[in-house]
């Protein structure tokens, strides 16, 4: 991968911009190698969406709620049930978060890869 610069147009609005936007914002619209704009087009296209956190702990948030009326009806095998549903619950959403973030991440490598070769001098 090419040296990039800080202040690289590869990096502003990263990873928020089309390869056509930036291909814009380096002036090199009517110089850029096809191959390498329709690899980045082709990486653009597969971008996978951002996972919400907040979402996520607005969920968790609301299923501990729930453990006080079930501690106030003081039933145990309820309570512990309940709890332990939770627990799973709590495990599988972390484990997808972690999932779909580490998707994201790679995604976002591959495609800082394929726009910095597009940027390349030929």
């Amino acid at each position: 991968m090419p040296d990039l610069s800080l202040d690289s147009w590869v990096l502003r609005k990263f990873p928020d911009s089309s390869p056509k936007e930036a291909a814009i914002a380096a002036d090199r619209s009517d110089s850029v190698d096809l191959e390498e704009y329709q690899r980045a087009m082709w990486v653009w296209r597969r971008r996978p969406s951002e996972s919400s956190i907040l979402v996520q702990l607005l969920i968790f948030g609301v299923g501990a709620l729930i453990h006080i009326p079930l501690m106030l009806i003081d039933d145990f095998v309820i309570f512990a049930i309940y709890h332990v549903l939770y627990v799973c619950f709590v495990a599988l959403c972390v484990g997808r978060f972690l999932w779909l973030e580490s998707r994201y991440r790679r995604w976002k490598q591959d495609y800082l890869r394929s726009l910095a070769r597009l940027t390349r001098d030929r």
